[in-house]
Order: structure tokens, then C-alpha cells, then sequence
């Protein structure tokens, strides 16, 4: 999904607004499911705060039972993420 999520953008120009928004579409057609579940829906349609890459990386680690360690302030505040 991440790379469907740059691709949008970077080749087609598409906000990430619009890229969350289309990526939500598809996903709740049922035509395809996101490998980790329904919560990633919640996840595209969040607005603020960490960006989509982020919230899919520590969603991961997260449902690996793993804790995502990062440099960056506002992914730190993710649940299952540790600032180092």
C-alpha cells in the first residue's frame, strides 16, 4: 500500500489527501484487503499527525508483536513505537 501511496503521488500528481482517499475507496470495495485488516481503513482516514508511511511501518511492527524505534518526534507517539 505505501508504494501505491508514493506512486499516486509522485508519478500521477495526486495530493496525499486524495491518495489516502482513493486508497480508502479501493480498499472498502472489498475488490482487495489490506494484509494487516480493517484498522488500516482508520488508518487512511486519519488527517493529521504522522504521515500514512508511518502509521503502515509501526502497524506492522506492531501486529509482529515488535517495537518500532525511531528518531522522529511524532512517530514516537505511535502506539508500540519508542523514540531513541
Amino acid at each position: 500500500m505505501g508504494e501505491s501511496y508514493i506512486a499516486l503521488q509522485h508519478h500521477y500528481g495526486i495530493s496525499k489527501v486524495e491518495a489516502r482517499a482513493g486508497l480508502a475507496k479501493v480498499l472498502a470495495s472489498g475488490l482487495v484487503a489490506p494484509l494487516n485488516g480493517r484498522e488500516i481503513l482508520d488508518v487512511l482516514a486519519l488527517d493529521s499527525g504522522c504521515g500514512l508511511m508511518d502509521w503502515l511501518i509501526a502497524n506492522d511492527y506492531q501486529r509482529s508483536g515488535l517495537i518500532t524505534l525511531t528518531l522522529d518526534h511524532r512517530m514516537s507517539s505511535l502506539p508500540g513505537c519508542r523514540r531513541i
